[in-house]
């Protein structure tokens, strides 16, 4: 880091950019290097706020660091990115909740969501292969349109995807202070208690 860091300042070359790492490495001096260098930007994997789930993952990842790293990065006045996925197999209702106090207590710029899908040749697929409900034509279509029998069902997760979404937006809503719109929080927190009863509803 430090070589690339110097290289980029001896040519001149400070040009923004955006970069994709592991929590655990990240750390103050590595983060000034960053900056320094043109990094706006950093997205910083977890995929869930439940040590249960990363671990079911393999993430071979701590939460708390996740989410501290994330708070660091902030601090510094870089953007940061992380990555959410629902669905996936033991995730129940805490684990989902788990992931939104996650979300609230981190804080990223972005962070994106899918709904768990198992790609060929992986240890999910193996995992999941006896529960496969839809197998997609591969001709036309792809591993996103694998469907299986989850804890929950699928319509389920599109609503938790909803909760999620919605919940951290109206958090980062109030978090803006005196800048915050009122409204616009009432229509986010509406929103995501419309998503909870919907989750309700498909609970099974």
């Amino acid at each position: 880091m430090e070589a690339f860091h110097k290289e980029v300042l001896n040519q001149d070359a400070v040009i923004p950019f955006e970069c994709i790492t592991r929590a655990e490495r990240l750390n103050d001096n590595v983060l000034k290097l960053l900056k320094e260098a043109g990094c706006y930007r950093i997205w910083i994997g977890a995929e869930s706020g439940s040590q249960k789930i990363i671990d079911a993952m393999d993430r071979r990842v701590d939460v708390d660091v996740v989410k501290e790293a994330i708070q660091k990065t902030n601090a510094l006045e870089i953007e940061t990115g992380t990555f959410i996925m629902v669905g996936y197999p033991g995730e129940d209702a805490k684990d989902i909740s788990k992931t939104v106090a996650y979300l609230k207590a981190a804080n990223p710029t972005h962070f994106t969501i899918t709904i768990a899908y198992p790609i060929k040749g992986t240890a999910l697929y193996k995992d999941i292969e006896g529960k496969i409900t839809t197998k997609p034509d591969w001709e036309t279509s792809t591993d996103r349109d694998i469907d299986f029998s989850g804890t929950y069902a699928k319509k389920y997760y599109d609503f938790a995807v909803r909760y999620i979404v919605n919940e951290v937006n109206y958090n980062k809503e109030l978090l803006k202070g005196r800048e915050r719109s009122l409204v616009t929080a009432l229509k986010l927190k509406t929103k995501s208690r419309l998503a909870q009863t919907g989750m309700r509803l498909y609970k099974r």
